[in-house]
């Protein structure tokens, strides 16, 4: 038996507003997918891919008022590509 996977309670846009969502470490021209989103202190916001959101999730915590994941989104198959 699988686990369903969590409901969306949030809206997004309202909580943590981005201006593309796309992971600002990629890059612009990379056009990834942002499943990890956070609001600073400082009033910014960021959205982050899967791995870099990982990569990153100590430091967000740490730094942001707000941090909204939706990585379990992510298939098995888009955890094997590259």
């Amino acid at each position: 038996m699988t686990k369903p996977y969590p409901v969306d309670i949030v809206d997004r846009a309202r909580v943590v507003e981005v201006e593309e969502d796309i992971c600002a470490t990629c890059g612009h021209e990379a056009k990834v997918q942002a499943f990890v989103y956070a609001r600073m202190r400082d009033g910014s916001s960021i959205a982050l891919c899967g791995h870099h959101g990982t990569e990153s999730w100590e430091r967000l915590h740490e730094q942001a008022v707000e941090v909204i994941d939706f990585r379990w989104r992510l298939t098995q198959q888009d955890l094997a590509e590259p």
